[in-house]
């Protein structure tokens, strides 16, 4: 829901790092070091793993919830339902109940 969760606010808090001083070099930096590339390490995760997709996410396809799945060697995906690609904001308490769930059962 873009007019609830795009607000004016919401964009200038998300973007609030990129007006700090130095962030420019750090940007180029950061590209120049190859970038974050947490795909390499996903695989390294021993610990159980809870992974939250919004069902009608508009940002990450439904193919990345699956190669999380398929790398992470010991992780449970969850979907959340009617919610984007922000669980925590949209859904709130179906996520909460989520990740109580998850601590609270025998994986963990």
């Amino acid at each position: 829901d873009t007019e609830k969760y795009a607000t004016d606010d919401a964009l200038k808090v998300g973007r609030l790092h990129c007006l700090q001083d130095g962030w420019s070099d750090a940007l180029v930096s950061f590209m120049l070091s190859g970038g974050f590339a947490p795909s390499s390490k996903i695989a390294n995760i021993e610990s159980p793993s809870l992974v939250l997709w919004g069902r009608q996410d508009g940002i990450l396809e439904i193919e990345f919830a699956e190669k999380f799945i398929n790398t992470l060697p010991n992780a449970e995906l969850r979907w959340i339902e009617e919610c984007g690609h922000v669980p925590h904001l949209e859904q709130s308490e179906m996520t909460a109940k989520e990740i109580a769930q998850f601590l609270s059962s025998d994986k963990c």
